[in-house]
C-alpha cells in the first residue's frame, strides 16, 4: 500500500496532557491516510525505519477495501497522521 507523507506535524490524541516527544511505542494506535482513505493500526514492531502495525479499524466508509481487521501493513514515521498515546 502506498501511504501519503504527512506534510507537516502529525496530530496527537490522548489522556492530557500528552507527550509529543515520547518515541513511537509498540501497543499505541495510528491513523494512516492514502489518498482520502484512513485506517487505524495498533503499532506490533517499532524499528529505526520500518513501523509495522496489525489493521483494527476496517471501517466500511473508508474505501480501503483490500484490508481488514487482523491483516499487517509497514509504514514509516513521515506517514502517521494521527498517534493515539495510551
Amino acid at each position: 500500500m502506498q501511504w501519503d507523507d504527512v506534510k507537516g506535524p502529525r496530530s496527537f490524541f490522548g489522556k492530557a496532557p500528552v507527550d509529543i516527544y515520547k518515541p513511537i511505542e509498540v501497543g499505541e494506535i495510528v491513523k494512516l491516510r492514502s489518498n482520502r482513505d484512513e485506517i487505524k493500526v495498533k503499532i506490533i514492531e517499532c524499528h529505526s525505519e520500518i513501523i509495522k502495525g496489525e489493521v483494527i479499524d476496517d471501517s466500511t466508509d473508508i474505501g480501503l477495501v483490500t484490508f481488514v481487521n487482523g491483516d499487517m501493513v509497514e509504514f514509516s514515521t513521515q506517514h502517521i497522521v494521527t498517534l493515539y498515546r495510551n
